[in-house]
């Protein structure tokens, strides 16, 4: 296994970690995002960028398709927390997927004081990181 490949293996996990020890307190008591909330989030992305471009230039096909696989589940909890919020139902289950995949999220709502506005944003982030990884990945399959 070389650098490039522990590195982008090692730092998406590191980043989801890290954004949800971070953001969780005010996730989980519902509070008024902060600064704080709002950093976090925005180093969140911003490492997801620079794994993408490391993952581009080293060409790793498997890597962006676990990428894709981990892009395409924010999706469909976004779009999952969406229903929940407009349905009013109730779906303990996927809170620990909730938790895993949205909280680091959860700086978007310095902005905005609706879940379902940030659930909209994070459902059109994950689509298109989804569509690039895995464009990504069939783009390299052909070389």
């Amino acid at each position: 296994m070389n650098k490039n490949t522990i590195i982008l293996i090692i730092l998406p996990i590191s980043i989801i970690i890290l954004g949800i020890v971070l953001n969780f307190p005010e996730f989980l008591m519902g509070s008024p995002a902060s600064i704080k909330n709002l950093i976090v989030t925005i180093v969140f992305f911003t490492v997801w960028i620079l794994i993408l471009g490391i993952c581009f230039k080293a060409m790793n096909r498997k890597i962006m398709l676990c990428y894709s696989a981990f892009w395409i589940f924010t999706l469909i909890i976004a779009t999952l927390t969406f229903y929940i919020r407009i349905s009013e139902i109730t779906l303990p289950e996927v809170i620990p997927l909730i938790t895993l995949f949205l909280t680091q999220w959860y700086g978007t709502n310095y902005f905005v004081d609706s879940q379902l506005t940030t659930s909209i944003w994070v459902s059109f982030i994950s689509l298109t990181m989804f569509i690039v990884t895995i464009i990504s990945s069939i783009k390299w399959k052909q070389v």
